[in-house]
């Protein structure tokens, strides 16, 4: 199982953010945010319309803490590292992205853990190099689920068809599909799209 953070921007797409939470549920990864990227998350659901109020937006908060009870790093624990991860982010604002990523790794929450994932759109922001000597894998989250897949392919499979078969909407496997590249993640999509097609996985 690999320790994963998702950034406010990588949670921000409905298909990806569930994809993940059924990843984590698959027992492939070990997904984690802290109350500061949720709150990163709710500005900009509202931000952009997807969530017609701050109420709301918060509600749907808490439907994620309740799908994924032990994600949550606590705000605490994540400025306990700002100091460490400060000279590896060039930009301020996404400092507690990289200090919830240290958290774990100072924490015990995986002993044997040497590397956390981050999953994040905006990489320019921060210091691949840097956070890589700080054991954080900085990744976008379309290479991060192709990654995934081409490692566990019948995991990944069998996450969205759980994913899919919880929409009220009820999408086809490629309509889901279209979703998730919408989001960006036209690679994990299209690796996806084209091993259903060829019947090699059920979606």
């Amino acid at each position: 199982m690999i320790p994963v953070v998702a950034d406010a921007d990588t949670l921000f797409g409905a298909t990806t953010r569930g994809l993940l939470i059924h990843l984590d549920y698959q027992g492939l990864i070990r997904l984690h945010w802290s109350p500061l990227i949720l709150d990163e998350l709710s500005r900009a659901l509202v931000g952009t319309g997807r969530k017609p109020d701050t109420a709301s937006a918060h509600r749907h908060e808490q439907l994620m803490r309740s799908a994924l009870p032990q994600a949550e790093i606590t705000t605490r624990q994540v400025q306990a590292q700002f100091a460490a991860v400060a000279p590896a982010v060039r930009s301020t604002k996404d400092t507690h992205v990289a200090a919830c990523a240290r958290a774990i790794l100072a924490g015990d929450y995986y002993p044997d853990a040497q590397v956390v994932s981050l999953v994040t759109r905006n990489i320019r922001d921060f210091g691949v190099r840097k956070l890589a000597t700080l054991g954080i894998d900085v990744q976008q989250p379309d290479a991060f689920l192709l990654q995934q897949f081409r490692h566990g392919p019948d995991s990944v499979a069998a996450a969205f068809a759980a994913l899919r078969s919880t929409l009220r909407s009820a999408p086809k496997p490629d309509q889901l599909l279209e979703r998730l590249a919408a989001d960006g993640q036209t690679q994990a999509a299209a690796a996806l799209h084209d091993a259903w097609r060829r019947g090699a996985l059920r979606l």
